[in-house]
């Protein structure tokens, strides 16, 4: 509650993500005390919190950046910060100070026990007054399992220095990794699947290949960006001519016929004798006497071509093309 000479006094919240952590507040239950909690699922009509009632007054605005549309029109001076981040090094800060440092009606309200002397020297000579204000923010270190029981997480990170207060668990259902400052820890991938962008004209561009009614696969080459969130495929303007590019081959090669494609194309070829049973999920191989000595042999997860002659090589691999899927 604001007494009632601050009453018109406007509120200005610039951050990029001003929008997004308002809303925050009032969507995600998990993160509120439980009065709180019943009152959000109850559908009051009364806010959970103040800063709701000051957006409906158009005393609270939120604006991502310095330069937004409409701050300088609601802009009112002499003002009083409050920077969390005690560096000012950074970001709309300096902008704010280079402006606000010479007037000493201007209040600049930081986190306790901060040097001022340091945080404001490159704004020197400076007017503006300073007050220290304790900024605690988080929760106990008892609180934590709880909340991970409700959010329920898959992966934890927890700062190396809480190690011994947040001890992993063994029958938790998710992992935890322990980071430190200066150090690089490698983050696995929970996510089994993801959703990709594809730009307009290089989807025209591709050629799929229909595997079944609901799947269709194509070729493309690209870099994999990640924008905003959103992974999208960016590929080459130079892209290589696709009619000398060499097929993919995929699925197991049927033996009987790959041997009718070879003598198709005149190469002398036979199933060994100790091996024609073709018996299902078991090695098969083909021996080739003529135009060079070659052997193949197929197995249900791969196929090797062993041969010296790179001519005759050619020969068996475009049969190999003949009886495979590709693209």
């Amino acid at each position: 509650h604001f007494p009632p000479v601050l009453s018109q006094v406007p509120i200005f919240m610039i951050s990029d993500a001003a929008e997004k952590i308002i809303s925050f507040t009032n969507a995600v239950p998990e993160w509120l005390c439980k009065p709180r909690q019943e009152k959000l699922f109850s559908r009051e009509e009364e806010a959970l919190f103040g800063h709701v009632e000051l957006l409906k007054e158009g005393r609270l605005f939120l604006f991502p950046h310095l330069y937004s549309k409409g701050l300088l029109a609601a802009w009112k001076e002499p003002c009083i910060v409050f920077c969390l981040d005690w560096s000012l090094r950074h970001s709309t800060a300096v902008h704010l100070l280079r402006r606000w440092h010479a007037d000493k009606r201007n209040l600049l309200v930081l986190e306790q026990g901060v040097d001022t002397e340091l945080t404001l020297k490159p704004f020197t000579p400076a007017a503006i007054q300073v007050l220290e204000c304790s900024f605690l923010s988080g929760i106990k270190v008892r609180k934590v399992n709880p909340l991970l029981a409700v959010l329920k997480p898959k992966l934890v990170l927890f700062p190396e220095e809480l190690k011994s207060w947040c001890p992993s668990k063994e029958d938790a259902p998710w992992s935890y990794l322990y980071y430190s400052k200066g150090k690089t820890i490698e983050i696995p991938n929970i996510r089994e699947d993801f959703v990709v962008g594809l730009p307009t004209d290089v989807a025209f561009g591709l050629q799929p290949r229909q595997l079944d009614k609901a799947i269709a696969i194509a070729r493309l080459r690209a870099k994999l960006h990640l924008s905003k969130g959103q992974y999208v495929l960016v590929a080459p303007k130079d892209q290589s001519d696709e009619s000398n590019r060499q097929l993919l081959h995929w699925g197991a090669v049927d033996a009987g016929r790959l041997l009718s494609a070879l003598q198709e194309k005149g190469i002398e070829c036979a199933f060994p004798a100790d091996n024609d049973d073709g018996s299902a999920g078991c090695e098969r191989s083909i021996l080739i006497t003529s135009p060079g000595e070659a052997l193949v042999k197929m197995a249900p997860d791969r196929t090797v071509i062993y041969c010296d002659d790179e001519s005759t090589t050619k020969q068996i691999y475009d049969a190999l093309s003949s009886v495979c899927n590709g693209i």
